[in-house]
């Protein structure tokens, strides 16, 4: 049978998207296809490594079928000024100190080239899986980065999500960070769950495989080593609330 691999969340934790990748491989091995994969933003986040990510997916980009657009911590660091030399517009940011301090950090690392990378991802993905048109975003179809999407809502809940794309098989989105898979009268929305960013406590690197003919999501958890990210986390001098979310979850 064939495949599509939806990642999403990977959020700069190196630990939690190596292991998903290595447990593709090894299902690849097992006899599964993977013919493409998708990534539904938030590459860079909250957590440490956030060049090792983005030189990873482009090294994943080079092998394989690979489509991968903008989530909303990508958004925040590709709306900087191209040329600016400093990241001070993230102190005028709405958001909580500890995520200020996260995204100084993520500017910082990636450089001018990571940059640059991330100001050039799509924020919406078009495409097609077999013989259906999916439509993908991080948050909603109606507001691409801070629209959210909830889990375990009611089916007329999903349609009114999906009726701005109801021309399409399948929507994909981000923002539940919980896997999910709802079917309503205009099609499918999926969410693939979080890769690197604890939706909640006892949090496992999770992922889709979306049946190429059904549309089907198989949805996959996998262990990483927690401790390495909080080690790193505090070696690099990023806030305690950061270690908080890792091994308790938060929102982004």
């Amino acid at each position: 049978m064939t495949y599509v691999a939806v990642l999403a969340n990977i959020a700069g934790n190196l630990p939690a998207l190596t292991a998903a990748l290595s447990r593709i491989e090894e299902l690849i091995a097992e006899g599964y296809e993977v013919e493409k994969y998708y990534i539904l933003g938030n590459i860079v986040g909250l957590f440490p490594y956030p060049k090792e990510v983005v030189e990873i997916i482009q090294d994943l980009a080079k092998k394989e079928n690979v489509k991968i657009i903008r989530g909303k911590y990508d958004q925040l660091i590709a709306m900087s000024d191209p040329h600016a030399t400093d990241m001070g517009y993230i102190d005028k940011l709405e958001l909580p100190n500890h995520v200020k301090k996260a995204l100084k950090f993520t500017w910082e690392k990636l450089g001018h080239e990571g940059r640059e990378y991330l100001r050039d991802l799509p924020i919406y993905l078009v495409d097609k899986i077999g013989g259906n048109e999916i439509f993908g975003v991080y948050g909603s179809p109606i507001n691409p980065f801070d629209g959210e999407v909830l889990a375990e809502q009611p089916t007329s809940y999903y349609e009114a999500i999906m009726r701005p794309v109801r021309e399409y098989e399948m929507l994909i989105v981000a923002s539940p960070m919980y896997p999910m898979d709802a079917m309503t009268r205009y099609g499918r929305v999926l969410c693939p769950g979080s890769i690197g960013f604890p939706p909640g406590k006892e949090h496992k690197a999770t992922f889709a495989l979306v049946d190429v003919d059904t549309l089907k999501p198989r949805f996959i958890e996998v262990e990483y080593d927690k401790k390495i990210i909080e080690e790193r986390i505090r070696a690099e001098g990023l806030p305690e609330e950061i270690i908080k979310i890792l091994y308790h979850g938060g929102r982004p």
